[in-house]
């Protein structure tokens, strides 16, 4: 089996470098440990998907909207595919053995972790920083729930794993760029200036 390429990369310091500061309401970091696997399947075939996640014990796949599981959690994120989260690499490993692509007729998975970078946003300043980088619409309001969305022009993935814990999925390539924004909204209105690029 390929090693995966565990990426703490120049882009990864710089990201964390340019989120802000720990508050008491809130506080931003990245996940360095967290794996990201795309479980997808043509029509007929999620029976093959929860068949893998069964033998390593883990729940059926989510209904639309929602999301399962405490590390791992799995995300529905449209009608052929669902988000593998987790910091269990030996679990993620069986999945992806599991689903390795051309052993299932109508189903497999793809470890996109090391395009992804992660984001966990804790605290109760969760409520005042969203509105202001997601649309209203797109905010998960409870725990459980998550879904695609567009964090300000970035496509992203939101998973409300407790009522103020927000996990934010988004490409590696974008990471400073949502680290950056993410700063910005938290800054006071009158100090906010020009956007980031």
């Amino acid at each position: 089996m390929v090693e995966p390429r565990w990426a703490s990369s120049t882009v990864d310091e710089v990201a964390r470098a340019a989120l802000p500061a720990p508050t008491a309401a809130l506080t931003v970091s990245v996940f360095d440990d967290l794996r990201v696997v795309s479980l997808r399947h043509l029509p007929g075939g999620a029976a093959a998907i929860e068949a893998a996640l069964a033998t390593h014990g883990l729940m059926p796949l989510p209904q639309p909207g929602a999301c399962r599981g405490n590390d791992p959690w799995l995300l529905w994120t449209g009608p052929t595919e669902c988000l593998l989260l987790s910091s269990q690499g030996g679990l993620v490993d069986g999945v992806l053995q599991a689903l390795t692509p051309g052993r299932e007729t109508l189903a497999f998975a793809v470890d996109r972790s090391a395009g992804c970078q992660v984001f966990d946003l804790l605290g109760s300043g969760v409520a005042d920083l969203l509105p202001r980088l997601v649309d209203a619409s797109a905010i998960p309001q409870r725990a459980g729930q998550g879904h695609r969305a567009r964090w300000m022009d970035i496509g992203a993935v939101l998973v409300r794993v407790e009522p103020d814990r927000v996990l934010l999925v988004i490409d590696r390539m974008h990471g400073v760029c949502a680290a950056q924004w993410i700063r910005h909204a938290l800054l006071p209105p009158d100090s906010q200036g020009l956007r980031p690029p």
